[in-house]
């Protein structure tokens, strides 16, 4: 992987859209019309820049996605692509969306990374991006919270220091507080540094019983 160029690598991402959207549009073999010709273009312009072999991947792409054409026009295919200047066969991501007609819909339904969406402009993209890492953020702070407590409630067990079961405990705690702030009892029981072994529990109870007497 290391012997792989930056370009190579964004080569083989692009190569990788193509192929979904091209299996989505038109299965595995493109027609041989006036689109589906379009399409072999930027497939054939993709793999012409492969950093390896890349006349004999021009020749495979067109065999296998175009086997309507003739061995002849194959070759003057090859030849003609490979004849271009190299900013010729590498279009940018707006270039390719554009070519291609990929709408922000079939780009998120194909997750089509390499392509820019012809519907959508730069600052709805970048505001579309926003969101879902808002979204994905709080819902891997929803996953590492819920983990956690668990965790925490499991190695405390904060209901064997009060001699009942955890069950009972669970119930006693809704009871008390509600389930709206379960979490927060939760978040409480986790730290170990808090939890009261049954001494202190017992010894808690005698003061308060205490102090209760004293104002009665």
């Amino acid at each position: 992987m290391s012997d792989v160029s930056k370009g190579e690598l964004i080569r083989r991402l692009r190569y990788g859209d193509l192929i979904r959207l091209f299996r989505h549009r038109w299965g595995y073999i493109l027609p041989d019309d006036d689109a589906g010709r379009d399409d072999l273009w930027a497939l054939v312009c993709n793999v012409s820049l492969a950093q390896k072999e890349p006349e004999k991947k021009m020749r495979h792409v067109i065999e296998l996605w175009a086997p309507w054409m003739q061995a002849d026009e194959r070759e003057d295919y090859v030849k003609h692509v490979w004849g271009l200047d190299i900013y010729e066969r590498t279009p940018s991501a707006k270039e390719l969306g554009e070519r291609l007609g990929v709408t922000n819909a079939v780009r998120e339904q194909l997750k089509l990374w390499q392509f820019k969406p012809i519907d959508m402009t730069d600052e709805q993209l970048k505001e579309q991006r926003r969101r879902k890492n808002n979204e994905r953020r709080r819902a891997k702070r929803s996953r590492a919270r819920s983990e956690y407590l668990a965790s925490c409630l499991t190695a405390t067990k904060p209901w064997e220091a009060e001699g009942i079961h955890r069950r009972t405990w669970e119930r006693r705690r809704v009871a008390s507080r509600g389930r709206d702030n379960s979490s927060s009892a939760e978040s409480i029981s986790c730290d170990t540094s808090i939890v009261e072994s049954p001494i202190g529990l017992q010894q808690g109870r005698r003061a308060r019983g205490r102090g209760e007497n004293q104002l009665n």
